[in-house]
């Protein structure tokens, strides 16, 4: 190989190299889109569930905190205890009950916002509290443990 022949071969993959970390970038940030997507359409799915099977989940948005977020999704977790009323049948849970989400108001991360009777994805960038989405699964173990007085939210 000469040198002229060299140079040319290490360019090309210099080119190369720049366009795969370019599309890479993009393929993480389309990743993350995708999964915080779908956990949009799972908490939406158990919130018309929950609508169908017991009672409207209407519950007033607060843009400026992720209390609201999480008394839905708690909501969305509760299983009526054996012997209650018959009220709730199904008793649920509609979201599964070992999801320990946080809440956060950074523009750096991605959050999930209830709207008052659904829930939406705030892409990083973008102002308002909500749950945070978290990418790796440390937000799934424990089953949360509802106080004993714990009522759903919403409009029976």
């Amino acid at each position: 190989m000469s040198l002229v022949e060299m140079i040319i071969t290490v360019a090309v993959v210099g080119i190369l190299g720049g366009i795969a970390i370019g599309t890479f970038g993009n393929v993480v940030d389309r990743g993350k889109d995708n999964i915080a997507q779908n956990l949009v359409e799972t908490l939406n799915h158990a919130t018309r569930e929950f609508s169908h099977a017991n009672w409207d989940l209407r519950f007033n948005a607060i843009e400026a905190s992720g209390g609201d977020e999480m008394l839905v999704l708690r909501s969305l977790q509760w299983r009526a205890p054996d012997g209650a009323s018959d009220e709730l049948i199904p008793k649920g849970p509609f979201m599964r009950p070992d999801w320990n989400p946080s809440t956060s108001d950074s523009t750096e991360d991605w959050r999930i916002q209830w709207t008052g009777s659904a829930w939406k994805l705030l892409k990083p960038e973008t102002a308002g509290a909500g749950i945070k989405v978290i990418f790796d699964g440390s937000d799934l173990g424990t089953v949360y443990v509802f106080p004993d007085n714990f009522t759903p939210v919403g409009s029976r």
